[in-house]
């Protein structure tokens, strides 16, 4: 047992069995001068005073406790890296036009086919205690730097094994229609797509496809995550990241569990996204690092009761592991108030990777927690450019990445 003793406050969203949407996002409990008590991997109680005869005592006076992180959409597990592609970009060129020319996620499928399965872990292990340590304590993992058989098994093996390490669990998603590959036949590929889902089964909770301009049509992404389903797999989208190209209608035609990017979104189609059920995953820090003005529209979906989430979408385009950073975008790029944002990275995105028992400090909840050196909550997104987080405790268990 841990007895947390003392913190300045426990700041948790609501327990809820659904998305918290609208005015509910921005609100929060706020419990000054409390303890938190946690058996096994398990919340006990949270209140002032509390005692027990048998739990280690952690004095915590001065911090603040808050749920840990989930970040529901990643892509942690790559080799290689893209720096020079920021000196592309501040010349003007897209993130079309540099995949049209092989950069881009092309570049990184052939630093990932070249590389063995133990550097690939050695690599995606830094990134992957990086984000413990920024405070992620569940972290959606998704492949799609293979595009072929081998190396797409590799890196779902590699997300598994980073999961089993007894350090921050994974969701592990398969990506396969991530991008077509070069010289591919698109029917072609897709229908080896298709021909893997039984294969990756074991090996992955959700299928995701890219459904934009350059990557997968509605169509295509209709037939994908069709023949996902019938195999069982949770579905996702990559969907409307510089349009409203279908994506987002698509999803709530599907009902998928969520729909991630969404910054070219109508207000048509985050209706119909609310109407669905579906959870809008929003990654302030993709058009921070291509250079874009063109964020989600946070406000509209509040707005119109649409539940959103937050992610930081690493990978070697959009290079951070920092859940904290994705808080602090969103309030300065997106309008949100530090109270949106932690709900939105905390049990809104634990709803958007199918996860019930996470995200809230309150009696009978899973035990992930962070105790940061702050003096009020909102210096999470307030003080910005360092890592507040002084403890991380995941499953009832203080972690050292």
């Amino acid at each position: 047992m841990l007895l947390l003793r003392g913190a300045t406050e426990v700041v948790t969203p609501s327990a809820t069995s659904v998305p918290l949407s609208g005015e509910a996002m921005g609100i929060v409990e706020r419990h000054p001068n409390a303890d938190v008590l946690i058996e096994n991997d398990k919340i006990v109680a949270v209140g002032k005073n509390l005692e027990s005869e048998v739990a280690e005592i952690i004095d915590v006076s001065g911090k603040v406790i808050v749920p840990g992180f989930v970040d529901p959409h990643t892509h942690l597990v790559w080799a290689g890296s893209r720096e020079h592609e920021l000196e592309w970009k501040l010349e003007g060129r897209t993130y079309q036009e540099i995949l049209a020319n092989g950069g881009g996620i092309l570049r990184t499928v052939k630093e990932t086919r070249n590389s063995e399965e133990e550097e690939l872990q050695q690599e995606s292990l830094i990134r992957f205690k990086n984000a413990i340590r920024s405070g992620s304590t569940t972290i959606e993992i998704k492949s799609g730097y293979g595009l072929e058989e081998e190396t797409e098994l590799k890196q779902l093996r590699v997300a598994n094994w980073l999961g089993n390490l007894g350090l921050a669990e994974t969701v592990v998603t398969f990506m396969g229609a991530h991008a077509l590959p070069e010289g591919a036949d698109r029917r072609s590929y897709i229908s080896f797509v298709c021909s893997m889902l039984p294969e990756v089964r074991e090996l992955a909770d959700f299928c995701d496809v890219f459904c934009e301009e350059g990557a997968f049509t509605e169509d295509e992404s209709r037939f994908i995550l069709q023949s996902a389903s019938e195999n069982g797999f949770g579905l996702k989208i990559h969907a409307d990241e510089f349009g409203d190209t279908g994506g987002g209608r698509l999803a709530a035609e599907l009902g998928l569990v969520s729909a991630d990017h969404l910054a070219g979104s109508t207000l048509d189609t985050i209706k119909a996204l609310r109407d669905s059920g579906t959870i809008g995953v929003l990654l302030p820090g993709t058009p921070f690092a291509i250079l874009s003005d063109h964020f989600a529209p946070a406000r509209k979906m509040i707005a119109n009761n649409l539940p959103i989430a937050l992610a930081t979408d690493c990978n070697p385009n959009c290079y951070t592991e920092s859940m904290q950073l994705v808080q602090q975008l969103a309030v300065f790029r997106m309008n949100m108030s530090p109270a949106e944002a932690l709900v939105a990275s905390t049990i809104n995105a634990a709803f958007a990777i199918g996860k019930t028992d996470r995200g809230c400090i309150a009696e009978g909840w899973r035990a992930d927690l962070l105790i940061c050196d702050i003096p009020d909550y909102r210096h999470l997104t307030y003080h910005f450019g360092i890592n507040h987080v002084d403890k991380v405790i995941i499953g009832g268990k203080i972690i050292d990445a």
